[in-house]
């Protein structure tokens, strides 16, 4: 049942990252990780409750960590990929095509991970589903610091039209 929750609950919070990476958004840098930390909390919360309630070999926590890597290695392109701009002094961000084409992907990596996750033992299996939540907040934060890098180097040439790759 709790594998259930963690499928619908990672389901819906994918569709809503994935629903604002397409729209222009403001990026409040006064605060620019505060969803990620509290996405990375529930996370990590869970993570942690799940290796206290089975006994998870060390393969698996292996394989958790490739996942890991893997998104992070795609969200350091997806930072190079969304336009980003200011508008009224406000630094704007907007994904596109290439950003939703690389979060399915490297969603699909973390579940295809997750499947050999479970081949390990049945201790291990619904590791992946159950850090989908920690995984999704460390490759967001990763993700809006090459974004806010992007922008700081955008800001230091007087930059305020939409960039990618800049």
């Amino acid at each position: 049942m709790q594998t259930a929750f963690n499928i619908i609950a990672a389901a819906l919070v994918l569709l809503f990252i994935l629903n604002r990476q397409l729209k222009p958004r403001a990026i409040r840098e006064d605060r620019p990780y505060r969803q990620m930390l509290i996405l990375g909390a529930i996370g990590f919360y869970q993570l942690g409750s799940y290796d206290e309630a089975a006994s998870v070999s060390t393969t698996a926590w292996v394989l958790l960590a490739v996942s890991f890597v893997v998104g992070v290695a795609f969200a350091l392109v997806r930072g190079t990929q969304v336009h980003v701009w200011r508008e009224g002094g406000v630094l704007m961000r907007q994904g596109n095509a290439v950003t939703i084409a690389l979060w399915v992907v490297s969603i699909a990596v973390h579940i295809g991970i997750d499947v050999l996750i479970g081949g390990t033992g049945s201790a291990a299996e619904g590791l992946g589903t159950t850090s989908i939540l920690a995984y999704l907040a460390a490759v967001l934060a990763v993700q809006q610091f090459v974004t806010l890098r992007r922008a700081e180097a955008l800001a230091d040439r007087g930059v305020t039209q939409p960039m990618v790759n800049a």
